[in-house]
């Protein structure tokens, strides 16, 4: 017995392909809900609004307009089974149109309403250049992480208010089929991401129905799950807020006879027949008038472009329209515009049409020609390049040139290691760290009410109030040479962390570039009970004395060749609750409590309020050789020295104006942290 266990996002019901038993684990549309939150409950205003507005029209026996949705399939492969053909891709389309128009003698002539609403691929981009309406794209990417659907579109991306989005790929983290944006939600985010097992009726998907994407584009299209919010009061303003479909306690699997709530009059069973319960493919063939009425309240509010007759015109899906055979269309991204010299840039295909032959010309490149598909091409002098594309299919050529497409410049001179940071210092981010936020919301904060692991303060990001789920804010190190480290690096750091919710975690990565930021590689990683240092709890986690801080050491080997290497922490969240970062070194040599310092008096500074002639006098058991940060008040890095087992050091007056400095020497196990005054 084959088994193939799935969990969907929004569709949430798992198959046993080959197999007559069915397993079942639940939806994650709850977690969309969470992370999408505001712009749902917006998005749900608006939806209420036109229907109140619009009562005299809501007739299910009265015809409504045809309404056409224009689609774009993104095929992301790696050169595997999951690059379908186009047969495949059109199976999907005519399951769709079943579906959704009730079409008699197919599967989906049941017993609910026509949606009079039809899905069909674009015959024009949105250039409008001839196409098919598939755009086909090696990349890694097709091993999708759900976290990744903003890489998807900066990948390839069709303008959303005038196409659907479909992103088919070979794997979903999780064991997930497929997932949809809601209406409203985040641009980026937009469309539908389905596994190519389920996608389409024919060749890797000829175990399935088809109706993975029916499902999903029920969300896209703002209707919910029969079973939103279990049976709930009134069926009509809760739920899913459809009169006409009876309340459900929980989703349905296989094909049950069931009646689990009765508080709806007439009491009938459960609709199990309804394409947006979890109940198997072969039982489905529906949707309800009122499910229809709120496809058309979001076509006319949310997704009121996409239907026009001038949108229509514009891509091609006019019923009038014919289209020639379609030439090329040469196209092209890349990984990275911006590198520096010696670094490689990764270049990603995008012409159109089917093309079998293509010539890439790259002036200042290594090589600077090339006819593979997604060559990779080395810059070693500095300046700005073009790039050019001829693509070529059974129709015709075409190309493309970018001027200026590529900029190669030096490398910025990577600071010695060690690197050491407890959050010390008052201003947040220290002195070289760079906050990534992409929302410009909720991010790494400086936290000094929680017990630390030393010192003062840490590093601390809030995912207890951020709803922005998904979202990557980063803590980026600069820019280190690892070659001025004779030992074997490594990084060092520690955290504490509690979820809200035993089901959902936040994550926590530490990244590495060796390119100047072209691209970035996962050196660490933890999520759920491997991050978890507290317990779950609803209220903000804070560390106390008896916090048990986790302890990371990562092993920097395989970079220490590296003269600018790029590090970075990030979360990511999901929901959960307060994560916080202390003691970061990236070296050789981890932070332990300050009360361990063996040589901390060791250390002395004279006179102090400085004067021109101010010595540090060091004694005890230094290493060899030992470095020495001094910071301004602000946590600016001003002057920095290393010095030789016991001796003196003479600190010049003219490197400091007037103010209070921070001394940091750091010794086999430990910062010691000293102060000194510049009057």
């Amino acid at each position: 017995m084959k088994k193939t266990l799935y969990l969907i996002l929004f569709t949430g019901h798992l198959s046993l392909l080959n197999a007559q038993i069915q397993i079942h684990e639940s939806c994650g549309f709850d977690n969309y809900l969470r992370q999408n939150n505001i712009s749902v409950e917006k998005f749900e205003r608006t939806v209420q609004n036109y229907l109140r507005q619009n009562k005299s029209q809501r007739n299910s026996a009265m015809p409504q307009s045809l309404k056409i949705i224009p689609v774009v399939v993104h095929v992301v492969h790696n050169g595997g089974t999951e690059n379908i053909s186009d047969a495949q891709i059109q199976s999907q389309m005519d399951a769709l149109n079943e579906d959704y128009r009730k079409m008699p003698g197919t599967a989906g002539d049941g017993a609910g309403a026509d949606t009079e609403i039809e899905f069909r691929l674009a015959k024009k981009d949105p250039q409008g250049r001839c196409t098919n309406g598939i755009v086909r794209i090696k990349s890694t990417l097709t091993s999708h992480q759900n976290y990744q659907r903003a890489d998807l579109a900066k990948l390839s991306s069709w303008d959303a208010t005038r196409y659907l989005n479909i992103y088919v790929v070979k794997t979903i983290s999780g064991g997930t089929a497929g997932y949809a944006s809601f209406p409203g939600g985040p641009t980026d985010q937009d469309g539908i991401v389905v596994m190519h097992t389920y996608f389409g009726r024919t060749g890797t998907a000829s175990s399935s129905l088809g109706r993975t994407p029916t499902h999903e584009a029920g969300h896209w299209l703002g209707v919910y799950h029969t079973f939103q919010n279990g049976c709930g009061t009134d069926t009509c303003t809760e739920g899913d807020y459809v009169c006409d479909t009876p309340p459900a306690a929980n989703p349905n699997y296989f094909c049950p006879v069931i009646n689990s709530c009765s508080n709806d009059f007439p009491d009938v069973k459960d609709q199990i027949e309804n394409y947006m319960d979890y109940s198997d493919d072969n039982c489905k063939n529906m949707f309800t008038s009122g499910q229809k009425e709120r496809m058309y309240a979001t076509l006319n509010t949310e997704r009121i472009t996409v239907w026009q007759l001038s949108n229509l015109i514009a891509t091609g899906c006019d019923s009038g329209y014919v289209s020639a055979p379609c030439n090329a269309v040469a196209d092209f991204t890349s990984n990275a515009k911006n590198i520096c010299v010696g670094n490689s840039v990764s270049f990603v295909n995008k012409s159109l049409n089917n093309c079998t032959t293509f010539q890439w010309n790259f002036p200042g490149g290594n090589p600077e020609t090339s006819t593979q598909l997604n060559p990779v091409i080395k810059y070693d002098s500095t300046g700005n390049y073009e790039v050019s594309l001829k693509a070529t299919n059974s129709n015709g050529t075409d190309s493309v040139t970018i001027e200026n497409y590529i900029t190669v410049s030096i490398p910025p001179t990577g600071r010695p290691v060690p690197f050491i940071e407890n959050f010390e210092e008052v201003v947040f981010p220290p002195q070289g760290i760079i906050l990534e936020n992409p929302d410009n919301g909720i991010t790494w904060e400086l936290d000094t009410v929680a017990v630390k692991f030393s010192g003062y303060g840490s590093a601390k990001i809030n995912n207890l109030i951020n709803i922005n789920y998904g979202q990557a804010d980063a803590l980026v190190f600069p820019n280190m040479d690892l070659t001025t480290f004779t030992e074997t690096p490594i990084m060092t750091f520690r955290w504490a962390y509690a979820r809200s919710d035993a089901n959902y975690s936040d994550e926590l990565m530490v990244l590495i570039s060796t390119d100047c930021g072209a691209t970035f590689k996962q050196i660490f990683y933890r999520t759920g009970s491997q991050l978890t240092t507290g317990t779950t709890q609803t209220t903000p986690y804070i560390p106390d004395s008896s916090t048990v801080w986790k302890f990371a050491k990562i092993q920097l080997t395989p970079y220490a060749f590296s003269k600018n290497a790029i590090l970075k922490i990030v979360n990511v969240t999901d929901g959960g609750n307060n994560l916080y970062i202390d003691s970061i070194n990236i070296g050789k040599y981890p932070i332990t409590s300050r009360n361990n310092f063996s040589n901390e008096n060791s250390v002395l500074i004279y006179p102090n309020p400085f004067t021109g002639n101010t010595v540090v006098h060091f004694t005890g058991n230094f290493k060899e050789k030992t470095l020495v940060r001094i910071f301004d008040i602000f946590g600016k890095e001003v002057y920095y020295f290393y010095f030789q087992i016991a001796s003196n050091v003479f600190i010049p007056e003219r490197n400091f104006k007037k103010g209070i400095y921070i001394m940091k020497i750091f010794d086999n196990n430990a910062v010691i942290v000293k102060k000194f005054i510049v009057q």
